[in-house]
């Protein structure tokens, strides 16, 4: 989603040369979740208009209420698109509605690692399509999550897929939304501020991360495929989630490679991101999104 609209939304961001065809790509992937011509003619004319800056969210959604008369949230009203189709067009992914959008387009909230040569594809979702599963009292608990684990690994086929198309230099999707954590760990008080040099998001490890072949240096790729998920580590992880979490690698065509590891999103449990997402990024020799802030 647009970085600089924290919310309720759920993103997968696929950045990409501004110089590829990235739009021949995007419009194969559109017809893939089933928009005709017409749908994804408009919806590649919406995506030019706010690369071209003329329509950012933040002035089109200003001025909407809440029930009570309140001024809404601009992430409020930007996830109310994802529910009801109005601006941005809408694709049922199996049984969740997703959409594509432009993250961060001229560098709208002003981030440091924001660079004009790429595009940022945002593939949206409100979070009730990851939480808002029904309990079924007859299945428990776990076939609740089994269900939306199947959401979470919907969204890394969706993500592998329009990389695919577009032959994107990096992806990147976590459980939550990604905008904040690059810019909360560059604070001076997170534990992992690095000693020099501005954090990109390609210098972390996410729940879904994919490389494109010049981000694949032989010794990286190499530590990619030795990774592995030790049963202690597992150990640590809460009973319920711990079937959903596995390491999933894909091999893409053009050269590429994925890794996911977390298949529940929209959620995780205190102190989960210290026993699983750190010691993996630590052996890739990334960064990781566990954001912890000295007092």
């Amino acid at each position: 989603m647009p970085l600089a609209l924290p919310g309720r939304t759920k993103d997968a961001v696929i950045v990409v040369a501004a110089s590829a065809d990235w739009r021949t790509g995007v419009a194969a992937f559109l017809q893939g979740l089933g928009g005709d011509a017409e749908r994804v003619g408009r919806h590649l004319a919406l995506l030019d208009e706010r690369a071209a800056g003329r329509r950012p969210w933040l002035r089109e959604l200003a001025g909407r209420t809440l029930p009570n008369g309140r001024p809404m949230p601009p992430g409020r009203a930007y996830a109310e698109l994802l529910v009801a189709e109005s601006a941005l067009p809408l694709y049922d992914a199996g049984g969740f509605l997703v959409s594509l959008d432009l993250h961060n387009p001229g560098n709208e909230a002003g981030v440091s690692w924001h660079d004009p040569a790429m595009v940022e594809l945002a593939l949206v979702a409100d979070q009730s399509a990851f939480t808002g599963e029904p309990f079924d009292p007859a299945g428990g608990v776990e076939q609740t999550l089994a269900r939306r684990a199947e959401r979470g690994a919907r969204v890394g086929e969706l993500v592998a897929t329009l990389a695919e198309q577009v032959q994107a230099r990096f992806a990147y999707a976590d459980v939550g939304t990604t905008g904040g954590v690059v810019t909360s760990a560059t604070s001076s008080t997170s534990v992992v501020h690095p000693a020099e040099g501005p954090l990109r998001p390609e210098d972390f490890l996410w729940s879904i991360t994919l490389w494109g072949p010049e981000l694949l240096d032989p010794a990286f790729a190499a530590r990619l495929e030795a990774l592995s998920i030790p049963d202690a580590m597992l150990a640590q992880i809460d009973p319920y989630i711990r079937p959903h979490v596995r390491l999933e690698r894909r091999r893409l065509a053009y050269g590429a490679r994925m890794l996911q590891f977390r298949f529940l999103f929209g959620s995780e449990q205190r102190g989960e991101r210290a026993h699983l997402d750190s010691p993996l990024a630590e052996r890739l020799r990334l960064w990781s999104t566990n954001l912890q802030y000295r007092a």
